[in-house]
């Protein structure tokens, strides 16, 4: 059975008789208009909801819960998702050059290097990303060359040098694309990029850990889960991947509990991989978002929404 259009007037009538107390209906009719009924309560009503009384047909919300509660939620998570995107993008830049960089000055011969199965790895364990990076590599560059639209750096190597480098080509791919391409390497090469990493954050930190190759594959298999959150505008204060990855590789470098699987542990592996001045940004951007909404909320703490994001109630602070 379809599912009946609503007006405004009417959602929010819907949500008033379940429960939701809404104090200004002309202010919930233009944030509806804005975000749309599905994406902001379907997306955001979860902790509000009276679980022992909602069934699946109809929802009933928590006494004392509000529209403009769940549109706070849905803002602050909007909030979290800015900084820590801003930070994602960082890692994935600093990723890309180093890739480029390793791979360029390993393999120098030919005009597409990076197109040649022989200058990957010959496990048969990782031939299913060597084959993917290629097909991906190709695909940018041919899709990019046939686009009249496309990126004028991709035309113009074509054109001027009949060959595209790897570190034009990588500003051009996506953090799963890379993260395929660094999949794809052999040992010796994942080693050179995990350990640009783990020089970088020794001399920060003043730590004797090293990060390996498994260490940062892990870091990449996280961070591009919640790159994926961010940019497809999901829920992510409660966003938890089904897997836990490796969590025993992270024990040496945090105090905190590592489960691999939710927004803390994110910004844990995040001081890793980042600058430091840039992951202390990150860290008192997190706290400054905390502290903005902490009298927001009425009838549930906002501890509880940091929680669900793995964060204890001192975190933060």
């Amino acid at each position: 059975m379809s599912k009946p259009f609503k007006t405004y007037d009417e959602q929010i009538e819907i949500l008033s008789s379940r429960g939701l107390n809404i104090d200004n209906p002309d202010n919930a009719k233009i944030i509806l208009s804005q975000l749309n009924y599905y994406n902001l309560i379907n997306g955001y009503k979860t902790p509000f909801l009276d679980l022992k009384v909602s069934t699946e047909d109809e929802d009933k919300y928590k006494d004392g819960s509000s529209f403009q509660e769940i549109f706070y939620l849905h803002e602050m998570d909007r909030e979290l998702k800015e900084v820590v995107f801003s930070s994602l993008l960082r890692f994935e830049k600093l990723l890309k050059t180093s890739c480029a960089y390793h791979f360029s000055d390993i393999h120098r011969d030919g005009l597409y290097p990076y197109l040649q199965i022989e200058n990957y790895s010959s496990s048969k364990h990782q031939l299913n990303y060597v084959l993917k990076t290629i097909a991906n590599l190709s695909n940018t560059i041919s899709r990019e060359n046939k686009n009249l639209n496309g990126k004028k750096p991709i035309k113009h190597y074509i054109k001027k040098h009949d060959s595209i480098p790897l570190w034009v080509l990588v500003n051009f791919l996506t953090l799963g694309n890379i993260s395929y391409f660094y999949n794809s390497l052999d040992e010796s090469l994942q080693n050179m990029i995990a350990r640009d990493f783990g020089e970088r954050y020794k001399e920060s930190y003043k730590s004797k850990e090293k990060i390996s190759k498994t260490e940062l594959t892990e870091i990449i298999k996280i961070c591009n889960f919640f790159r994926n959150v961010c940019a497809h505008d999901e829920v992510m204060y409660s966003f938890s991947l089904s897997k836990m990855g490796q969590t025993a590789v992270f024990e040496k470098f945090f105090d905190e509990k590592y489960t691999g699987k939710n927004l803390h542990d994110l910004i844990l592996v995040l001081k890793l991989v980042i600058p430091k001045e840039e992951y202390k940004s990150l860290v008192t951007a997190l706290a400054n978002i905390k502290s903005k909404y902490r009298r927001k909320f009425k009838s549930i703490s906002v501890d509880y929404f940091f929680r669900s994001s793995g964060f204890s109630d001192d975190s933060l602070k």
